[in-house]
């Protein structure tokens, strides 16, 4: 492993997959003091930016197409100056990061973090993206305290989750909000002295700009550190400005864009992870309450009725409910002549549900108010309320969450729902 000798003040870029080890002097590796000796490592397809605030020697191992090399403009001086006004405020210090896709929210939010640790502050960090969650899973939003220093995110333990049920915010606004709010307040309640929230890429159109400024609303935070190329973010601030001090700095010249692929290769990498040992555990609805979905909120048609239009109507309706104003039918094929049905029962919304189409979907398990594990539907015996989910959780559950992302036998994305799935 060769020594690498670095000058007191340079700023470096690392870029792996690498490891390095500290043999003298005092670095930063994403504001995380690096300890003598400590090995650090940095993945594939990774790059953080390292200050060396001494003169320092450091052993690396560089993997294929690995470097580290002087970089200036890594930690942009606007992030330093943002992090010194921030971290005078008195505590409890709430903290929102906001940005476009790949302007380097996550990497502010973990430097801003370590610095703070480093200065002796209590650090909570909200991961409210649920399509790149990092501290928690995927279709997920999640919080973790600080016990030491971290490079990435995903190196923070989960202290709680909240089920989105899709990976895009703009699928689940309201879910977004209520479940952020809820974070934030347990991390409160944890007397953390700064809370970093640290949020999706969503920012272009009206509804991203009602969303955001909505969250910011209920979120109140001291800060809103807005992440910005040239302008793009100023539709949003403009709306934000009474609830908090803003303050901009720009992106580091080192932010690495991920393609699309990328980010969905990642999700599923997480998911083959979780579900590896999974069981199929079978749940009683009458006893376990099934929430964000259709079935089981309306009253069921009698056999007789649903045998009566099979016969009359050509139709191949496995089960049904009605309620409020709709009509929830689970059918082998979708039917030609839904108006009739329409003014048959005299409702405006008809739920068509395939027979076997909720294998693969993605469900929260909850116990009481707290989300416990995730789940994949494998059958649901409409007429018994038995609903079959494969997961590694073995503990209790008071309720199940229908999330809108539906996965294969392999455990790769295949479907999004943009209404209720079930």
């Amino acid at each position: 492993m060769p020594t690498m000798d670095f000058e007191k003040g340079i700023t470096l870029v690392a870029s792996g997959p690498l490891s390095l080890r500290l043999r003298r002097g005092l670095i930063l590796a994403l504001g995380k003091k690096v300890e003598l000796n400590e090995e650090i490592v940095i993945r594939e397809g990774k790059s953080i930016p390292i200050e060396v605030i001494e003169d320092s020697s450091i052993d690396v191992k560089l993997g294929q197409n690995a470097f580290i090399e002087k970089f200036e403009g890594a930690i942009p001086s606007s992030w330093k100056n943002a992090i010194e006004e921030v971290l005078k405020h008195p505590p409890p210090i709430k903290v929102v990061v906001i940005g476009d896709v790949d302007s380097g929210k996550t990497t502010f939010s973990v430097y801003l973090s370590n610095i703070a640790h480093n200065r002796g502050f209590k650090v909570a960090i909200i991961d409210a993206d649920p399509g790149q969650a990092e501290i928690s899973l995927p279709n997920t939003i999640g919080y973790g305290l600080f016990k030491n220093g971290v490079i990435s995110m995903d190196k923070i333990q989960l202290e709680e989750g909240f089920f989105i049920g899709s990976t895009t915010p703009s699928d689940a606004p309201i879910r977004m909000m209520i479940g952020t709010r809820k974070l934030m307040d347990k991390a409160l309640l944890q007397k953390a002295d700064i809370v970093v929230v640290n949020t999706c890429g969503w920012i272009s159109g009206y509804r991203a700009r009602e969303y955001k400024c909505a969250l910011i609303q209920i979120l109140s935070p001291n800060f809103l550190i807005a992440i910005q190329k040239e302008n793009e973010l100023e539709h949003i601030i403009r709306c934000c400005e009474p609830y908090g001090k803003i303050l901009r700095i720009t992106p580091s010249s080192a932010s690495r864009v991920r393609s699309r692929e990328e980010r969905k290769n990642k999700r599923e990498d997480a998911y083959s992870k979780y579900f590896a040992n999974s069981r199929e555990r079978i749940f009683d609805l009458n006893k376990v309450r099934i929430i964000c979905n259709c079935y089981t909120y309306g009253r069921e048609l009698p056999n007789s009725l649903i045998e009566s239009l099979n016969k009359e109507l050509s139709l191949s309706i496995i089960y049904g409910e009605l309620y409020s104003n709709s009509l929830f039918l689970v059918v082998k094929e979708e039917p030609n002549n839904i108006e009739i049905l329409r003014e048959r029962f005299g409702v405006n919304d008809i739920i068509l549900i395939n027979e076997g189409s909720e294998r693969g979907i993605i469900v929260g398990l909850m116990n009481d108010d707290k989300l416990v594990g995730l789940g994949l539907v494998s059958k649901i015996d409409y007429w018994n309320r038995r609903i079959s989910i494969q997961t590694p959780y073995s503990g209790e559950v008071s309720h199940i969450c229908i999330g809108q992302v539906k996965l294969n036998e392999e455990l790769r994305e295949i479907l999004k729902y943009y209404r209720l799935p079930i």
